[in-house]
């Protein structure tokens, strides 16, 4: 009986073992989250944000409003789609909500350029789930 007793604690213990294992190993297609930092909005957005910023911010804001770090300031901890939802339901004052998702997304990048978020490749998407992947980060971080 001591034999039985002696491999039950054998495997039990191996069960254990197996299952911390598991849960520490990388998950298939897991990324590792994401922030602005990562390269998550293109040049050409930028410069079209710009435009768009000129024709439809500029009469409230500066591009100064946004940069020296009070964009990370009042945004860390949060993610793209919670400035994507404040800026597009809330924007322009004197026309909320009026511009297309992607004026909003382009503005946004330029606010990042203006941030000296480096640029990538990809543009920074209008879907509110990958928005949600992209945290808020200060810049250098």
């Amino acid at each position: 009986m001591r034999n039985h007793g002696f491999i039950f604690t054998v495997l039990l213990s191996s069960s254990l073992l197996c299952s911390i294992a598991i849960s520490a190993a990388p998950r298939n297609g897991a990324e590792d989250p994401r922030t602005i930092v990562d390269r998550v909005y293109s040049v050409a957005q930028a410069e079209r944000g710009e435009q768009r910023f000129k024709i439809s911010c500029s009469s409230c804001h500066t591009p100064s409003s946004f940069g020296g770090g009070t964009f990370a300031d009042r945004w860390d901890g949060q993610t793209m789609a919670d400035v994507f939802e404040y800026v597009s339901s809330t924007m322009p004052e004197n026309d909320p909500g009026g511009l297309k998702k992607e004026d909003y997304a382009d503005v946004l990048a330029y606010i990042l350029r203006v941030n000296a978020y480096p640029a990538g490749n990809d543009e920074l998407p209008v879907d509110a789930e990958a928005l949600k992947k992209l945290g808020i980060a200060p810049n250098g971080k």
